[in-house]
């Protein structure tokens, strides 16, 4: 039977780091689960396929030839709510700022933009959960037994700290980004890629429907188990 659903809203986002040869890193302060998400746009960059053509003496077209465009990379918007530094850093490779505030024991307080002439950041790997519609509206048939989340995968993306406003009104944190396909990424950081996908090695952008509901969010690191 085949399924026809839509989307709305993104509830959860969760960023796992990637070492240099992209492989997920096992261990405390590898990862962030959070909803601050605002939104993320997903945007296709194409090389043009080359275009041939051949007149004749007359300066007809004679002979014509069209290559198809080749997927070079998607571009990645992300907009946060709040400033989960946590988050930021692994996104961006920020130096994160640590407070002592009585009677609590030290604890990040704030962050820095990655400084002038540093390296690029360690990738990292990008999920979302969206919910699944119909055209009734969020699926609010208990008997309908299709996952109630849409989930998302950018396997290996980079980001870059985008423009910082202050005025009167509630300021966001926009990031820019690009995301690349990432064969190393197997069944995901955590483990819970449900086993009959095989994610496609080649592809920076992955959709399916997860029967999981997204995972506990909060602000600051998780960690991630061995794969």
């Amino acid at each position: 039977m085949a399924i026809c659903k839509g989307t709305a809203k993104v509830c959860g986002i969760r960023v796992s780091r990637l070492s240099p040869t992209c492989g997920c890193i096992v261990g405390p302060n590898n990862a962030v689960s959070t909803s601050a998400i605002v939104r993320i746009d997903s945007t296709p960059e194409y090389e043009t396929g080359d275009d041939y053509t051949q007149k004749n003496g007359c300066g007809d077209i004679c002979l014509s030839l069209k290559d198809c465009d080749q997927l070079k990379r998607m571009n990645l918007e992300l907009e946060l709510c709040v400033r989960d530094m946590e988050l930021l850093e692994l996104l961006t490779g920020a130096h994160l700022y640590s407070q002592t505030f009585a009677p609590s024991a030290a604890q990040v307080a704030g962050y820095s933009r990655r400084g002038v002439g540093q390296a690029c950041p360690d990738p990292v790997s990008v999920e979302i959960w969206s919910k699944v519609i119909d055209s009734t509206g969020a699926c609010p048939d208990t008997t309908d037994t299709t996952p109630q989340y849409w989930r998302t995968i950018w396997p290996r993306a980079t980001f870059t700290l985008g423009d910082v406003s202050f005025a009167n009104e509630i300021a966001t944190i926009s990031l820019s980004g690009f995301a690349e396909p990432n064969p190393e990424f197997g069944n995901g950081c955590f483990n819970d890629v449900p086993s009959e996908i095989t994610l496609e090695p080649t592809s920076p952008e992955h959709y399916f429907l997860d029967a999981a509901v997204p995972p506990t969010l909060a602000c600051g690191y998780i960690y991630v188990p061995v794969p």
